[in-house]
């Protein structure tokens, strides 16, 4: 085991970016994580905390930079937390990427034999994301977390988020000094087609009536939101027009609430759906069992296509808004099933159904412990989609001792200037 002394100053060569907000070095061969570096660069740092199997430091100078490295466009980064990657170039974040799905596959999931594709690049390196959550702090002012703490950093602008989403800023300053509500957040949520800006706050108390007329005013005289969603514990109060648009393909738009889970990147988001749609290859002999379906982003792009879909998701709102979707593009071949996924996975084995398809997209912890029913559920094609390539791994790994076999990965870039990658895995019966 390698010992390294804690007051003592390292000298060390980055080598590559880790699944998180640090360059990784080495000294004796055991890892070492220093944030704000790129790789080739040759830092001085300091080691805060030692284990075992790594090391975390701080930077203390920066002895020759990297190639890699670039000068941060944004003037938050160094305080806020959500872009820890941006002093690194594009193609360098890529390259990292598509290294730490590769190392994730083999190392955690022990998988070989599979055609991991180049990661697809987002169509936009900035103002990508259609929203964003804003912190309030004890002056009402509006911004972000400062890495691992509780500490506001107030903004002006985000350099990642959609114009939309940056005009209404100013506005929400004004408005918020109106209110009296004790709001733990607030979102700004755009949608796919013009004008479709929705506010969605969280309140951490009861509903303040004297605001009602605040939260009316903004709808009403603020031209560029034309809707709010509050939420409390066990109420959820709404002004003005609450659902976006999301043109998923060229003939198929999705109605959604503000308030229900959509993909940060819309461009991103088609793109993952072409890869999705054209790996399945779904005809009308399918009948497809898609888990975490969400408010049906992938649902009736595959309905269109398949004989049958059961769509799985265990978010109320969410399956309501996906019913209402199916409606207005004319699908009726979606089964629609509001559960905790693994109980209706295994209700599913119970009664023996079958499938000749399975998609799934869990949430970032993935979707551990549901392999042995995946697989009594007859499929000769697992698609999963995933934004973790750890949970990923280990889940894929699982599916394997359970005779499918991964054929493919494609990683997909949604989440620029941050260590997040979308992968799309097909896992074949063997």
């Amino acid at each position: 085991m390698t010992h390294i002394n804690l007051k003592n100053e390292l000298t060390l060569e980055i080598d590559s970016l880790s699944y998180g907000p640090y360059g990784i070095g080495r000294v004796e061969g055991k890892a070492v994580m220093i944030p704000n570096t790129a790789p080739g660069d040759r830092v001085a740092a300091h080691i805060v905390e030692s284990q075992e199997r790594y090391a975390v430091g701080e930077l203390v100078r920066l002895l020759r930079p990297s190639p890699a490295r670039q000068p941060p466009p944004c003037p938050y980064v160094g305080e806020c937390g959500g872009c820890p990657w941006q002093h690194v170039r594009y193609e360098a974040q890529l390259t990292a990427k598509q290294q730490n799905v590769a190392s994730a596959l083999r190392r955690i999931g022990k998988l070989e034999g599979f055609d991991l594709r180049p990661i697809v690049p987002s169509a936009n390196e900035y103002h990508y994301r259609r929203r964003i959550r804003l912190q309030l702090d004890e002056r009402q002012r509006l911004g972000f977390y400062q890495p691992s703490s509780h500490r506001l950093v107030e903004i002006d602008a985000c350099r990642i988020a959609v114009q939309a989403v940056n005009e209404c800023l100013a506005a929400l300053r004004s408005w918020i000094r109106q209110t009296r509500s004790a709001l733990e957040y607030l979102e700004i949520v755009t949608g796919d087609r013009p004008g479709e800006v929705v506010l969605v706050a969280k309140s951490t108390a009861g509903f303040v009536p004297n605001d009602q007329a605040a939260w009316r005013r903004l709808v009403e005289q603020e031209p560029r939101i034309r809707g709010l969603i509050l939420t409390g514990r066990d109420w959820r109060r709404t002004w003005g027009n609450t659902r976006i648009s999301l043109l998923t393909e060229d003939d198929i738009c999705l109605t959604v609430e503000a308030d229900v889970f959509t993909q940060i990147n819309p461009e991103g988001n088609r793109r993952i759906l072409t890869e999705l749609l054209t790996t399945g290859d779904f005809t009308d002999q399918d009948r497809v069992l898609e888990l975490y379906g969400g408010p049906g982003n992938f649902t009736l792009s595959i309905a269109k296509r398949a004989r049958e879909v059961v769509a799985v998701e265990g978010h109320r709102p969410s399956v309501d808004s996906g019913k209402q979707s199916a409606q207005l593009n004319h699908l009726s071949n979606i089964n629609w099933i509001v559960s905790d996924v693994p109980a209706a996975v295994e209700r599913l084995v119970k009664r023996r159904e079958n499938f000749t398809k399975i998609v799934l997209d869990p949430p970032r912890a993935g979707a551990k412990g549901i392999d042995r029913h995946l697989a009594s559920l007859g499929a000769e094609k697992i698609l999963y989609i995933s934004c973790n390539p750890a949970t990923l791994a280990r889940d894929l790994g699982a599916l394997a001792a359970r005779g499918y076999k991964l054929t493919l990965a494609q990683p997909v870039d949604l989440f620029p200037h941050t260590f997040h990658v979308e992968v799309l895995a097909l896992m074949e019966r063997v």
